[in-house]
């Protein structure tokens, strides 16, 4: 790395700041060799266990890991995350001074919103209350081949270059920091919690749907609870999610001893410049033992009657949602299979041109929750969740990812996910129910999609 101080954009930030407001110095440099995020995350663990972020897109064109937390933004009980989200990050670019010219470097807050703002947060998900973002301390970005380091820093009129000095200090002795390989912590008890209420639940939506007009579908979800032999080291989760599962955003953020990861095939949309790209991803079955079951398998998901009405409802809702904000909207012309390792979707893609006047965090607030993970129509599947589900969300269900000063970035929807606080977790999985729904059924598919992360943490050994 180059080690010769950027003095000239530390002084520019002091000019911008004073005594009382500091300024958001943000610097970028390329390293002079590509740097394993999952090597830099384990060697950050040391000093930063609990102040950790990982986004892999599934593309594997953008990698980014974040450590420390110069600023953070904490969703508070009633108020509006999107828009403080918004304010935060217009308050962050007025005193911000960064030499930044990459995408997914310099200044951006990485995290999630909370399913259900509305919810009483259960004791679980407090320290992730209803919303959590991060501004990193330290940022690599892994991108077109290249590494780059974001340092992040709070700059005061009065301050020193000794500042800089200890944080670059700081940087070189986390790179060189050794490493102790660890084990995943032994899983000794896991237990499906509310099978029976899920399945009453299921039935009450099935006869509310065929005798209504108006409510067409609604996601019901449930969890499963997690109990370790001692407290589970995320770097471990991490490197296990990336091995077994595929086609994924890979997702984790630490906050203390909780940790919310997950490996989650659908996109809710990225900005680019001026380009929106979204994801229609509904429907779903397992995967085949062999080759010829599995594409039996995909086939009938293509041509089964209630999961392409299910994939329909996303579609619309999406292309409804999105024409107000955006020109030029475009669809796939049909569906396709998308596979992960325990199971597989209908899938299509959405691109469009954005409007100059609107914002990211618009677009997110306005698609959360899509019919995939809420219901249809959309205000009507949120209200039944509330009334019949027994459990909160939290970060589950919702938007994750990141987004910068310039209204650029990515969020996923935060499925096939779990939450781990000291030694003992949760794991989470939904099903659409639409009017021909089949309990029984509904609950298998929900067995099937704790599979992923079921298997990340030692609970599925093949």
């Amino acid at each position: 790395m180059n080690t010769k101080l950027p003095l000239d954009l530390f002084n520019q930030a002091k000019r911008s700041a004073s005594q009382d407001e500091p300024a958001l110095f943000s610097w970028v440099t390329e390293l002079d060799e590509l740097v394993s995020p999952v090597k830099l995350f384990k060697k950050a663990g040391t000093a930063f266990k609990g102040e950790r972020f990982f986004w892999q897109n599934p593309e594997m064109t953008l990698t980014m890991t974040g450590f420390g937390v110069t600023k953070q933004f904490l969703a508070e009980k009633k108020k509006d995350a999107f828009l403080g989200l918004q304010e935060k990050i217009d308050e962050r670019l007025r005193t911000s001074v960064t030499n930044a010219t990459v995408d997914a470097t310099g200044p951006l807050y990485f995290g999630g919103f909370a399913f259900d703002p509305e919810r009483d947060t259960e004791k679980e998900w407090q320290s992730f209350k209803d919303g959590l973002f991060y501004l990193p301390l330290f940022m690599l970005t892994n991108k077109d081949g290249k590494s780059y380091l974001t340092v992040n820093l709070s700059i005061y009129s009065d301050d020193t270059e000794s500042k800089l000095d200890a944080v670059f200090n700081q940087w070189q002795k986390i790179i060189h920091q050794e490493v102790n390989e660890a084990e995943m912590a032994l899983l000794t008890d896991s237990k499906e919690l509310g099978k029976e209420h899920f399945m009453e639940t299921a039935s009450e939506i099935i006869d509310m749907i065929n005798h209504s007009e108006d409510v067409k579908k609604v996601v019901l979800a449930r969890r499963m609870g997690l109990r370790f032999q001692r407290q589970v080291d995320s770097a471990i989760i991490l490197e296990n999610m990336l091995a077994t599962q595929e086609n994924s955003y890979f997702f984790l953020i630490e906050k203390g001893t909780g940790v919310f990861f997950g490996a989650s095939p659908e996109r809710l949309l990225a900005v680019n410049e001026d380009t929106i790209y979204s994801s229609c991803v509904a429907g779903s079955t397992e995967r085949g033992a062999t080759p010829e079951e599995d594409e039996a398998l995909g086939n009938a998901l293509l041509g089964d009657a209630k999961n392409l009405r299910e994939h329909s409802y996303v579609v619309q809702m999406m292309e409804e949602t999105l024409k107000p904000f955006t020109t030029g909207l475009s669809l796939s012309s049909q569906p396709v299979l998308l596979k992960n390792r325990d199971i597989q979707h209908l899938y299509m893609n959405i691109t469009a041109q954005k409007n100059p006047d609107v914002t990211m965090l618009e677009m997110v607030k306005a698609l959360h929750p899509t019919p995939a993970l809420g219901g249809f129509p959309q205000k009507m599947g949120i209200a039944i969740i509330r009334m019949k589900e027994e459990m909160d969300r939290g970060l589950y269900g919702a938007p994750i990812g990141w987004v910068d000063m310039k209204g650029q970035g990515e969020f996923a929807v935060a499925i096939r996910s779990g939450l781990i606080v000291d030694s003992q977790g949760l794991l989470f999985a939904g099903c659409g129910i639409v009017g021909d729904s089949v309990p029984k059924d509904e609950l298998k598919e929900t067995e099937v999609k704790f599979q992923p992360m079921l298997r990340v943490l030692g609970g599925i050994k093949k």
